[in-house]
């Protein structure tokens, strides 16, 4: 099936589906609530903002919960009215939006005013990037387009690592990977690039039939002329899912069973569509992202619209424009 058919079967009958609290979108992540939000409104009629009140009337004629914590509290719950706590707790996400707002500056597709959001009428590439970030944490509505969406989100990473250290080898070894033969094979091959043993007692668990890459999305390093293994390397995760803490210690597989790091022990990152980038220089989910690079939305947008080309090139790019043509559809 080629792209234009996947689009056509994609949007026949398109309709968002609606978050749920109880799995991918728990009411005390709000990021990811904001995240729905300007998913919304990139399908929403462009000649009038969404506004909290909207936002609101969605949640409850789909008869999402809101749940203050993990426990499913809510606060102030006997002191407030249901809809004061409504309200009170879409306010909060609004403010994400607003922070998003001076966050990504000139790059932040959405205009943000009083409160309200909605799709500026003139979209640079750099706004498509940040759109295109958007539909890649929101996969779950796009399950047609999901293949594409999620093969080039690992090549648009390899860029983002390549332009944040330009002078590193940076390489794909997913399933982009120019590296051939089963996962067995392509161990081997990046042990001997980068001058470094095989643990051959880890690489026997691995089935040889096996031809995946076993958490490992993106490999970067610089070496010396002398090819001493005493150097920076750096295994990269994408992950698109809402389960990308759950995905965060794949790559260390490498170091702990199938490669031996004598000298050095390697870096891992982590690179995620998500917004995480908090005003008060924090990230959002926090607790999730210590000992790891963290390549989030903001970060990818700024590494990646340096080589901006590469987007425009791409079936993402032509995947943004068709959600931008499909406004006002059932949101």
């Amino acid at each position: 099936m080629n792209l234009d058919d996947k689009l056509n079967l994609q949007f026949t009958k398109f309709s968002l589906k609606s978050p749920n609290p109880k799995q991918d979108h728990p009411w005390f992540l709000r990021h990811l609530n904001a995240d729905f939000i300007e998913l919304r409104t990139l399908f929403w009629d462009n000649s009038s903002f969404v506004t909290i009140q909207d936002a609101i009337s969605f949640y409850k004629d789909n008869s999402i919960e809101i749940k203050e914590n993990k426990d499913g509290k809510l606060e102030d719950e006997m002191s407030s009215s249901n809809d004061e706590i409504w309200y009170r707790k879409f306010l909060e996400i609004f403010s994400i939006l607003e922070e998003r707002d001076v966050v990504f500056e000139e790059d932040y597709p959405f205009n943000y005013e009083n409160d309200k959001l909605k799709l500026k009428d003139e979209l640079s590439a750099n706004h498509k990037l940040y759109l295109y970030l958007l539909i890649s944490s929101n996969l779950n509505n796009f399950k047609t387009l999901q293949d594409v969406i999620t093969s080039e989100f690992e090549r648009f990473s390899k860029e983002a690592l390549q332009q944040y250290l330009p002078e590193f080898v940076v390489e794909e070894f997913g399933r982009n990977s120019t590296y051939s033969g089963n996962t067995i094979n392509k161990i081997k091959k990046l042990a001997a690039i980068l001058n470094i043993d095989i643990n051959n007692k880890g690489l026997q668990n691995i089935p040889k039939t096996a031809s995946q890459d076993k958490g490992l999305d993106i490999v970067g390093w610089r070496s010396f002329k002398d090819e001493i293994a005493s150097m920076i390397i750096i295994l990269g995760q994408c992950a698109c899912g809402k389960d990308w803490v759950n995905k965060k210690s794949e790559t260390s597989y490498y170091k702990d069973s199938y490669l031996c790091f004598r000298k050095i022990e390697p870096l891992y990152a982590m690179f995620v569509p998500y917004a995480l980038v908090h005003n008060n220089q924090e990230f959002y989910q926090n607790d999730k992202t210590n000992s790891k690079l963290i390549f989030e939305r903001k970060r990818m947008l700024d590494m990646v619209m340096q080589r901006i080309e590469v987007f425009k090139n791409s079936d993402s790019f032509t995947i943004v424009e068709r959600c931008i043509a499909e406004d006002a559809i059932e949101v």
